[in-house]
Parts: C-alpha cells; structure tokens; sequence
C-alpha cells in the first residue's frame, strides 16, 4: 500500500513538472533594444530630442505580459523593473547613440494636440509617440510553452525650428514561439526582438536617414 502510494505521487509530482504548471506571482522579465550585428556608428551633426513615450496600453505601467495555463485556470503578470515607457524611450536612444547621432532628453510631448512643443532644449528634430501594443502572452499546454510578442508603436517626428510635424510612422512588430518549458528569458528575447525590429524601422527609414546627414 504504502509503495503504491509514493509511486502515484511520483507519477503525478512528474506529471506537474511536464505540464509546466503557472505561477501565479508575477514573473520580472529584462528585456531592452539590441543592435543589430555589425552596425557602426557614423557621424551626425544633428542633435535629436526625446520625448518620454506614452504608455497607452491600458494596463499597469510595468506589466508587459501574462503566462496562463491553457484552461485559463491561473494566471501570472509578466512584469519589467521600472515602466515600460522607459524601456521604449531608452531603446530609442540607444539606437542613435549606437549610430553615433547625439540625443537629448526633452519634456513630454502630447501629440493629440497637433502641436510642437516650444521646449525642446535646442534638438533639431523631435522623436515622440506612444505605445499601443507591447504585449507578452504565454499558454502553457502539456509538454509545451506557447509564446507570442506584439509591438505596436505610433511615432511622431517633428522639425523643432519650423514646429511641424514631419510625419507619422507605424512601427509593428511580432513573434511566436514554442518550448518545452516556461522560460523569462525566453519572453526576454522575444519581447526584445520585437522591439528592436520596431525600432530599425525607423532608423531604416529613408527619409529618417536622410535628416541625420
């Protein structure tokens, strides 16, 4: 009795490790821009400003994600160390740093208004915009792990000495993945792809490109 006893709760101790059972606190997850490989800064003389990105999400500032069971019975946020605004905002300026263009923090740009800030501390164009998906979703099934990432950013640039809006810019991105098991540095990397994908999108952009000759 007693042996037959230990192997079923062998079997079933086994059986919760395969299904990769959910937490259900949250899960800290780094994530952050990636250079592609090979880039090589060049030489800018223009001096671009930064506004923090809006978070429009809808969803805590530091949630960027949930891991659930396939049932949907438990659930855990995926969450960053700080807010996810800065994360974007940073990978933004780490981009043209990496390309070796100059960037400055400037105040808050609400760009629902049409207008450009008169602030923005002697920068010659202005980055804003806001944040409509940044989203990690993981279902854990028997034996597997299904992950998939959206970003969705909405982008403003501004020439600071007329104060018109240049153009708007769509910038999305998206992964999907599958593992046997639950990973944070899995949602990491993915998340982090996704982002830096969204971010060359902009720094690819012919006309962007053109105003840092």
């Amino acid at each position: 009795m007693r042996r037959t006893l230990l192997t079923s709760l062998a079997v079933m101790t086994v059986f919760s490790l395969i299904c990769g059972c959910a937490a259900t606190g949250p899960i800290l997850v780094n994530m952050g821009y990636q250079p592609p490989a090979g880039l090589k800064a060049g030489v800018s003389g223009v001096l671009v400003g930064i506004s923090p990105f809006q978070d429009d999400r809808g969803v805590a500032t530091a949630t960027l994600g949930k891991r659930a069971k396939a049932s949907g019975a438990a659930t855990s946020d995926l969450v960053v160390q700080g807010t996810v605004a800065d994360i974007v905002t940073n990978s933004f300026k780490q981009a043209l740093q990496k390309r070796g263009v100059a960037v400055k923090s400037v105040p808050p740009w609400d760009m629902s208004s049409g207008k450009v800030p008169v602030d923005t501390a002697g920068a010659d164009i202005l980055i804003g915009g806001s944040i409509k998906t940044l989203w990690a979703g993981v279902v854990s099934k028997t034996v597997k792990e299904s992950y998939k990432v959206d970003v969705k950013i909405r982008l403003a640039l501004a020439d600071t000495a007329d104060r018109n809006v240049l153009r708007y810019l769509n910038l999305n991105s998206s992964q999907e993945r599958e593992d046997v098991k639950f990973s944070p540095e899995m949602v990491g990397s993915l998340l982090s792809e996704a982002l830096s994908t969204a971010v060359e999108q902009l720094m690819n952009d012919p006309q962007f490109k053109g105003r840092l000759n």
